[in-house]
């Protein structure tokens, strides 16, 4: 699964202009792609951010204004740290895998 990532400065636009800003809340749910990227996020790779967008981004039903103002923060902290889940792994130094029941 892709995964996005993005700069301190990027997120606290993005957040901020959800939070703020019926036209950019628009686009975001019309062609997010376009609303990250005028946010001045630049992707090493726009072939991954299409595709992050295809695979994680579809159907979006935005939360209003200020349900996203008050959790900027939280927002902010997800967006900068990455979207992908890492699993851990719970056998890790056991010596052999372990069979939950």
């Amino acid at each position: 699964m892709p995964t996005l990532t993005l700069s301190l400065p990027v997120a606290k636009t993005l957040v901020h202009r959800l939070a703020t800003d019926d036209t950019f809340r628009q686009l975001f749910a019309s062609d997010t792609a376009a609303a990250i990227l005028l946010a001045g996020h630049v992707p090493s790779d726009p072939a991954e951010l299409q595709q992050f967008v295809q695979d994680c981004c579809k159907n979006i039903c935005l939360a209003e204004k200020d349900v996203i103002a008050q959790a900027e923060d939280q927002i902010i902290a997800m967006l900068t740290s990455g979207t992908g889940y890492s699993v851990p792994m719970l056998e890790d130094g056991y010596g052999a895998p372990r069979t939950l029941r």
